[in-house]
């Protein structure tokens, strides 16, 4: 009798604490409390904080390529700048964490970050050059054959693609002149 009444006391704790927990929003709280010491913890790892900022930046710049290679960029000049512009904040914002971990002995975050700047000015720079030229010659950089463009995974890609295409035109414009 004892160890039923012990059993049935237990079972209406455990209901009770998880309907209170439910209607706190305990459970919901319970997911910060991880990220926080998941967060702490990374911040004691340098290798591992650089490892998961170069992942986000390699996600950040796919999906930045992928709006950029979905436009025209003679016809859609404002919208490649305004990405452009867009993956240049997104890098600064990165820059101070990137310095810090290169001081800790870590700089690929900052390296990689460098060059895809430099990148990403370059692009800027052609595209710009896009709008002076003749709009007989439009540069379109969305593809009907799409295999064209499966090259494209980087903003490094992107820059070389489109310096290639406007050096074509520029040929283009000479020989007719």
């Amino acid at each position: 009798m004892r160890l039923n009444s012990i059993i049935a006391v237990g079972a209406v704790l455990a209901c009770s604490t998880l309907l209170w927990g439910c209607g706190n929003g305990t459970a919901n709280n319970a997911s910060p409390q991880q990220n926080n010491s998941v967060q702490s913890e990374s911040w004691n790892d340098p290798k591992r904080l650089e490892a998961s900022h170069l992942e986000a930046l390699e996600r950040m710049e796919k999906d930045h390529i992928h709006r950029m290679v979905s436009l025209n960029a003679s016809m859609d000049g404002d919208k490649v700048m305004t990405t452009l512009e867009r993956s240049s904040q997104k890098l600064e914002e990165m820059r101070p964490l990137a310095e810090m971990l290169q001081h800790e002995g870590y700089p690929t975050l900052l390296q990689r970050i460098q060059d895809m700047s430099g990148d990403i000015q370059g692009s800027k720079q052609v595209v710009a050059e896009m709008k002076n030229l003749p709009q007989d010659g439009k540069i379109k950089i969305q593809s009907e054959n799409s295999d064209s463009l499966h090259h494209i995974s980087s903003f490094r890609d992107y820059h070389q693609y489109i310096q290639g295409k406007i050096q074509t035109l520029n040929k283009a414009n000479s020989d007719t002149d």
